[in-house]
């Protein structure tokens, strides 16, 4: 395939990212992301987008045997313990471990990843909403059967309403797919492989309807987010 093609780098590099490619296929993309430079920039882009989230992060103190642990693997007395407390609590160190620890898993995974050589293909759909910041990610192996789809981040619907995922065809009206949860990860069951279920399939919309979805079989209320669909093979 074209990995140059702009839409298909971002789809992949988001999918590699956010870590819903399957084992081979992330494995491949850490190969191929060394060599091209179009998908290493993708790669940055998308890290650069997501990172930021972990400002957002509430801060969290320990408990008091976190310290004492500390103390007693490093071999330190605990003096001035208010002190010392103050400069480890600070939310922006634990900010910063978790940045480097999140670094470091990426890092490690790339490596551990590369010897398998094998490309498990793969589609995946940026969905994004008309200030074009991406919402959900939905991600299915060519021959699988079911499709993930990951919000990026917790998405503001009312109690009483449903995001509900429609496949727009080329021609005829929107398919119903299911609903997908507007916080975390939803697992859609396919009617076929997904190469076949998708076939004829240029992008993928998600509208807000009543809970439990629209009472009608098509969508009733706006659509949300809305991506095209990128075939990785």
């Amino acid at each position: 395939m074209n990995y140059r093609s702009p839409e298909r780098a971002d789809a992949l590099a988001a999918a590699f990212v956010l870590g819903t490619l399957s084992r081979r296929a992330r494995a491949r993309f850490a190969t191929l992301a060394r060599r091209e430079r179009v998908l290493a920039e993708a790669v940055r882009q998308w890290e650069h987008r997501l990172l930021p989230l972990a400002e957002s992060l509430p801060g969290i103190e320990p408990p008091s045997r976190v310290w004492d642990a500390i103390a007693a693997r490093i071999g330190a007395r605990r003096i001035a313990g208010a002190a010392v407390r103050s400069v480890w609590a600070s939310v922006g160190l634990w900010r910063a471990i978790a940045l480097v620890g999140f670094v470091a898993a990426f890092a490690l995974a790339a490596v551990l990843l590369v010897p398998i050589q094998r490309a498990e293909q793969s589609i995946v759909i940026v969905l994004a909403g008309p200030d074009a910041r991406p919402a959900l990610v939905a991600t299915a192996e060519r021959g699988g059967h079911y499709l993930t789809v990951k919000a990026l981040t917790p998405l503001p619907i009312a109690a009483d309403r449903a995001l509900e995922l429609w496949a727009l065809p080329e021609q005829g009206n929107p398919r119903s797919l299911g609903l997908v949860s507007a916080s975390g990860i939803a697992r859609i069951a396919l009617v076929a492989p997904a190469d076949t279920a998708l076939r004829s399939i240029p992008a993928l919309a998600v509208s807000l309807e009543p809970a439990g979805g629209s009472p009608t079989g098509l969508p009733t209320g706006p659509v949300l987010y809305s991506g095209s669909v990128q075939r990785l093979f």
